[in-house]
């Protein structure tokens, strides 16, 4: 390629004058509908005229001075003859000497729809290598590099997010776990507190009874010591007097053994409701046993003894059998285990 500063400076600045007077050049001049009519407007030349004068500005004029005189002739010749078909459109008239004007109208139209062809077989190459030129290939390739990094750069982070949230949501299903387990251990005690709440509700009833048979019991005895000054049951001799002894005594026995079987069934149901609630408070902590053991053995014999206070007899005071139950639990049963927890441990 000839040096950029031989190249004439004149020559360059007509080129570049005759480039960009296409480039400026607006289209919608050309429909002179004011002077031609409606019917002799040159409507249909706006846009063929649109693609060429986009062709000529995808050159900058900037960048002619890259270019050989050769090249610069051929872009000149193309500019001045498109702007000379362009004038042809601005100095057409209806009144001139063409004897049909519609005729030479459509020539001009068809010869402005070929001529896109034309300019682009004559200066595609310099367009082309003007677009090479004007790329920085040093600044597109440190932007690729920026860009590439950008993304592993939001890789690493978003994987980092990931690991942290991974790790969050571990968290949470271990927490979910441990609520749900704890809640099907705590859900239980429900059985036993209704049991509670049943024994309770009898026992109140039974109370009643027995306080109403006591009541019962005091107010026969009272009005006994008067049985014998009515005088139609009044004793009259020693047989009479025998039959009405015999009377209280089976009268006084069976109130006395119903006010006896209410507080018995009253000291029943209060000790099933202490046993209950006493099951129910258990059940509602045994979670905090497992926990508190982290070797199986020792798990295993905590949990047998949390599972002997739970479900063993349990001594309330009610009734006489309280203190009579035996270890659900023996000793010799743990044996095993607790040697094989020193084991463990040694």
């Amino acid at each position: 390629m000839v040096d950029i500063a031989t190249i004439d400076d004149s020559k360059l600045g007509s080129t570049q004058q005759a480039l960009e007077r296409v480039q400026s050049f607006n289209p919608e001049s050309l429909v002179r509908e004011k002077e031609l009519g409606d019917r002799f407007a040159f409507t249909a030349a706006v846009e063929p005229a649109r693609r060429v004068i986009s062709l000529f500005q995808t050159l900058q004029a900037s960048h002619l001075a890259y270019f050989p005189e050769q090249q610069l002739d051929q872009i000149k010749a193309e500019a001045d003859a498109f702007f000379n078909l362009l004038e042809t459109f601005l100095n057409f008239e209806i009144d001139g000497a063409q004897p049909n004007p519609k005729d030479a109208q459509e020539n001009m139209l068809s010869n402005l729809n070929g001529y896109f062809q034309r300019v682009f077989n004559s200066i595609h190459p310099i367009v082309a290598y003007a677009a090479v030129r004007s790329q920085d290939f040093s600044a597109l390739e440190m932007e690729a590099r920026a860009a590439s990094q950008s993304a592993k750069d939001i890789a690493s982070s978003l994987v980092t997010e990931l690991g942290n949230q991974k790790k969050v949501v571990e968290s949470i299903i271990t927490e979910v776990r441990s609520a749900a387990a704890e809640q099907g251990v705590s859900k239980q005690a429900i059985h036993f507190k209704n049991e509670a709440d049943k024994h309770d509700t009898q026992a109140s009833i039974w109370l009643g009874r027995v306080v109403k048979t006591g009541i019962g019991l005091g107010v026969f005895a009272v009005f006994s010591l008067f049985l014998h000054r009515f005088p139609i049951i009044a004793p009259t001799n020693a047989y009479e007097t025998t039959q009405l002894a015999i009377s209280k005594i089976l009268i006084f026995g069976v109130i006395a053994y119903m006010l006896l079987l209410c507080a018995r069934n009253f000291l029943s149901h209060k000790h099933n409701e202490v046993v209950n609630r006493h099951r129910q408070n258990a059940l509602a902590t045994f979670t905090a046993l497992v926990e508190a053991t982290s070797e199986a053995a020792s798990s295993d014999i905590v949990l047998s003894h949390a599972a002997a206070c739970i479900f063993g007899p349990q001594e309330t005071g009610y009734t006489k059998q309280d203190g009579n139950h035996t270890e659900a639990v023996p000793s010799l049963q743990l044996m095993p285990r607790i040697a094989q927890a020193t084991q463990s441990a040694a």
